[in-house]
């Protein structure tokens, strides 16, 4: 891997845990710092593009999950500008078929990227679903941050994600870093929310517990509208908290390069 890029996979085996509003925010908070942004969507759902602006994921040009189907395209070929600055998009494809695929495509396509057009930043949106999709995404990448909502059935999540995390860093990626576990809608006021993340905790170190992102109705509404929080409402605690994390983040990659 380009020692200049970052590549980060956002990844959880449960739905509905703040993924892709994370990948969204992630992405626009690295643009703002002047860091050439790729958001790669490979969910088939397709709701990264509708975070960067992008309504209609019908009228894009390509879709990623075309790499696995033609061994000849470039990931170029498929980039997308978005309405934020610094940020491209590679949208997904909401029609495509699960089938049996070449987890080492995306990133192939990812290093064969032309010096004259890299990113120094590329997150990347997994699926939930265990396939190979998700497998791919991490494959691809060098650092893992998981999204949890803290409430009963998070630990099974995460450690269902763990046990994946290892299996794909021993046979395929043994660079892949475990970068940090992230509370989403988090209230540290509440008992529940406590004693789950101090669950994760004891499972991952604390030390891979990231700033939480507290509940915030300026992040679903940002969202909705095409926009990141750092965009809609700069001056809310859902961009209060995207920004620090990204900050946080900066840090372990730093730490974890070094």
């Amino acid at each position: 891997m380009n020692p200049d890029r970052l590549v980060i996979a956002l990844a959880n085996r449960k739905g509905g845990t703040g993924k892709t509003t994370t990948a969204v925010n992630l992405s626009a908070e690295w643009g703002n710092q002047g860091y050439r942004t790729l958001l790669i969507d490979l969910d088939t759902q397709g709701h990264a593009a509708i975070g960067v602006g992008c309504r209609e994921t019908r009228q894009l040009s390509g879709a990623v999950h075309q790499l696995y189907q033609n061994p000849e395209l470039s990931l170029m070929e498929i980039v997308q500008p978005t309405v934020l600055e610094n940020v491209w998009l590679a949208p997904a494809d909401t029609d495509f078929q699960q089938q049996e695929l070449n987890v080492h495509r995306l990133r192939s396509a990812i290093e064969k990227i032309d010096p004259d057009e890299q990113f120094q930043r590329i997150v990347i949106d997994t699926p939930p679903t265990l396939d190979g999709l998700l497998i791919s995404g991490l494959v691809a990448a060098q650092g893992v941050v998981v999204p949890f909502v803290p409430h009963h059935l998070a630990e099974v999540g995460t450690r269902q994600l763990a046990k994946l995390f290892y299996q794909v860093s021993s046979r395929h990626n043994p660079d892949l870093k475990l970068l940090g576990l992230l509370p989403i809608m988090y209230d540290r006021h509440i008992k529940l929310h406590q004693r789950v993340v101090s669950g994760i905790e004891k499972q991952f170190g604390k030390d891979r517990m990231l700033r939480g992102i507290r509940n915030n109705i300026k992040v679903a509404e940002a969202f909705e509208k095409g926009l990141p929080i750092c965009t809609y409402a700069p001056r809310s605690a859902g961009n209060m908290d995207y920004h620090l994390m990204a900050l946080e983040l900066e840090s372990f990659l730093v730490l974890d390069r070094g």
